[in-house]
């Protein structure tokens, strides 16, 4: 006997329908393969693509080069350094993804399908380390990337789909799925970065595309149990007869739209206040490898192996974040998600102040400690463990029903803005030097912390949730 939230009667996971499974194996997947492809992406675009010493049989990569060069202001990319060039098209990607992202929404919205629109996701996130598995196809793979993670971010949304309106498994699947990711985010650099530091980049490439496939694989022969929402047969759905809308209903969604406009304008806000969290995911990793200590006991630790380390933080800053938000609710009245944003993007703010603390103290070599680098991690993981979900949970809960899918692209938006921040501030890198390239990101943030206060002060009223809503950033996994 079939329910109607797509489980069954007899067949269950971990008391949930099934179809939580299978898309708790696909979003496992596609982390390990995002986060363990993008650890070593930097290192080989600087190292190996870019490095004019190696000159690797890339298809484009000749073209791909000078575009790079002229857009950084060189005129020719054979007169940047790699890093710099690395930097560059890690920006100039997540620049493109921002209009895909949208497109791939309104896509699984109104035409694929959610199921469908992330199959095809998962199916693109499958190719694009395969065609970075060897030097001629690397560039090749760069839109199949692209494209991936605009159409399967869908996946966050098909989590709703499960459960009827008012279930309360739904904060328990978020949280079930929120371990997945973060064991994924731990897993996908530890493996892929020591495939690429012991065997090769495309070792390191080759893994992840095994697993990403095993995890298409696996969406598709759990297809039956995966929910076919309302959003899937938008496309196809005839207006029929029944009742009109109640009363207050176009009240409401007029103000779901004013709502929207207001969270439009914070896009660029909140993108500035990550930039230092996407920064560990760009330039970073070059700088780490440049300037920490990272030998003990003889051994040298992979510097793509800093993304694990941030991973295994932000695990343990999640349980210290949803403890605080818990004692903090005894004591006194819980703040609406903007105001909570407001105050971790002050905290955020301190974090690249350490490093650039760390870079006046040791100018010239790696002699930085990597306690300085916990440091910094764990200052910037506590503040992001509130900046990005309990974000997510304000776009999310305001969001038109029929629309669930295109906010989440959109609010993943502000990742990629703040990727192409962190981008272009990599760039730089060379010529700030290591003090100011960090006290740069503290300051941006600052200015971004500064304005969500603003923001928290003059639209309070509008953004405040309903009440015994307040605390839903917990139940909420990163985009």
């Amino acid at each position: 006997m079939r329910r109607i939230d797509g489980g069954t009667t007899s067949h269950r996971f971990l008391g949930h329908p099934p179809g939580l499974g299978v898309i708790a194996v696909a979003q496992g997947a596609w982390y390990f393969t995002r986060y363990g492809a993008q650890s070593i992406m930097v290192l080989y675009l600087a190292h190996v693509l870019f490095n004019a010493a190696a000159h690797p049989a890339v298809l484009g990569g000749w073209g791909l080069r000078h575009l790079l060069g002229w857009e950084i202001g060189a005129g020719q990319g054979s007169q940047v350094g790699g890093q710099a060039l690395a930097a560059a098209l890690i920006g100039t990607l997540a620049f493109a993804a921002m209009p895909v992202q949208i497109l791939g929404g309104l896509l699984a919205d109104r035409v694929l399908g959610r199921r469908w629109g992330t199959a095809l996701g998962l199916a693109c996130l499958t190719v694009a380390p395969l065609l970075w598995s060897f030097d001629f196809s690397f560039v090749l793979g760069l839109p199949f990337s692209v494209c991936g993670l605009a159409l399967a971010n869908t996946l966050n949304a098909q989590v709703g789909d499960l459960y009827r309106p008012g279930d309360e498994r739904l904060a328990d699947a978020f949280q079930l799925l929120a371990l997945v990711q973060d064991a994924a985010v731990v897993l996908g650099p530890l493996v892929c970065g020591g495939a690429a530091a012991w065997a090769g980049f495309h070792a390191g490439f080759a893994v992840a595309a095994m697993v990403m496939g095993t995890g298409t694989l696996t969406y598709l022969l759990g297809w039956a149990s995966l929910p076919r929402p309302a959003g899937d047969d938008a496309r196809t759905a005839r207006p029929g007869p029944g009742p009109g809308p109640g009363p207050g209903a176009n009240a409401e969604t007029e103000t779901n739209w004013r709502l929207l406009a207001i969270l439009a304008g914070l896009v660029p806000v909140l993108a500035l206040a990550q930039v230092g969290n996407e920064q560990v995911y760009d330039t970073y990793i070059l700088w780490g490898e440049q300037h920490y200590a990272r030998t003990l006991f003889g051994l040298t630790m992979p510097a793509s192996w800093l993304l694990s380390l941030d991973a295994g933080i932000s695990l343990a800053t999640q349980i210290a974040g949803l403890a605080f938000w818990r004692a903090y609710e005894r004591r006194f009245a819980a703040p609406g998600e903007i105001d909570q944003v407001a105050m971790f993007s002050v905290i955020a703010a301190l974090a690249p102040l350490v490093l650039a603390l760390a870079a006046a103290r040791s100018p010239h070599g790696p002699t930085i400690s990597l306690l300085w680098g916990i440091l910094f991690h764990t200052i910037n993981d506590f503040a992001m463990s509130a900046v990005m979900p309990i974000g997510m949970a304000l776009y999310v809960r305001v969001s038109p029903a029929g629309l669930k899918g295109t906010i989440v692209a959109g609010f993943a938006l502000i990742t990629r803005l703040s990727d192409v921040i962190a981008g272009r501030l990599g760039a730089m890198l060379p010529d700030l030097g290591s003090t100011r390239f960090w006290l740069a990101h503290a300051a941006l943030i600052a200015v971004a912390a500064c304005l969500l206060i603003l923001a928290a002060r003059l639209f309070r009223a509008e953004l405040a949730p309903a009440e015994g809503t307040r605390r839903t950033g917990a139940q909420i996994i990163e985009v």
